[in-house]
């Protein structure tokens, strides 16, 4: 069931045509969020302006269920050199994972005659892949949060090291409370940086990087290795990171009690069970 307020409400029952448009709402993994709509003005929705001079965003059609399905969404986003993200071109971001794990939602806004907007009713919402691109147009499939719910069973596994993944809810570990949002001050290679910040040698292995703006904006890449105050990252994008870019970087974890226990404080939650013998091969 769509919840609409009670303007909102009234309007769709006494009208017999409607003045309406599409709005997106698009968050990347890093939390940077852009706002469209599909108009020729500019919508001020809930605080939020959803511009309309971004990207002609199309779409198929949505269908609404009563049984649990992963339904999809496709969009294709027609843009140019002038359409970007963190001042990079859409196209260029999607080709460099900008959009993994990022989330778009799909609204329909009504409006009065005279143009006020009365209230919007949230159709969609899902997780982004990108499907194909190329020129000027991109793909993308937008699955239903629902997928979520397709998790391997028994839930609760024992082996050597702690089985949740850091920062997670299982964990407990606040992300917020360690990441570190730092400016590139050196690019010693395509995959090697330094930043603003120093460390201790090994701190942030197995870490990650969220980038904010720059050529890599959008995308989260791991950290391979951090030692002499250097931060070697993985990365499949051929895009290079430039100085004074801006991005978080967070310490990783081994999943052993002692680094929970030291580094995170956390051993109380930490599920390794170490005298588990790991999986091995007989011959």
């Amino acid at each position: 069931m769509k919840q609409v307020s009670e303007a909102l409400e009234v309007h769709l029952n006494q009208e017999k045509s409607f003045l309406s448009c599409d709005l997106y709402e698009l968050v990347l993994k890093s939390g940077v969020a852009y706002y469209w709509a599909i108009t020729d003005v500019d919508v001020k929705l809930g605080g939020r302006t959803y511009r309309a001079d971004g990207p002609i965003i199309t779409r198929n059609q949505i269908k609404t269920s009563s049984t649990v399905s992963v339904d999809k969404l496709t969009v294709t986003i027609n843009c140019n050199q002038e359409d970007r993200i963190g001042g990079v071109p859409i196209m260029a971001v999607a080709h460099n994972g900008g959009f993994d794990g990022a989330t778009l939602k799909l609204r329909r806004a009504f409006f009065e005659d005279n143009g006020q907007v009365i209230d919007a009713i949230d159709l969609f919402e899902g997780l982004v892949e990108v499907k194909k691109g190329g020129g000027l147009t991109l793909q993308l499939d937008v699955k239903s949060t629902v997928q979520k719910l397709n998790v391997e069973y028994p839930v609760r596994r024992y082996y050597p090291q702690c089985p949740y993944c850091i920062y997670d809810s299982d964990c407990g570990v606040d992300i917020k409370r360690y990441r570190k949002r730092v400016k590139v001050t050196t690019v010693i290679s395509a995959h090697e940086v330094r930043f603003d910040t120093t460390f201790a040698d090994g701190y942030y292995n197995a870490g990650g990087i969220e980038w904010l703006d720059g050529p890599l904006v959008g995308q989260s890449t791991q950290i391979m290795r951090s030692q002499n105050n250097q931060i070697i990252f993985m990365s499949a994008a051929d895009a290079m990171p430039q100085v004074n870019n801006e991005a978080y970087i967070y310490p990783g974890c081994d999943k052993t009690p002692a680094t929970c226990k030291s580094k995170f404080n956390n051993f109380s939650r930490n599920r390794a069970t170490p005298y588990v013998p790991l999986k091995e091969s007989i011959r």
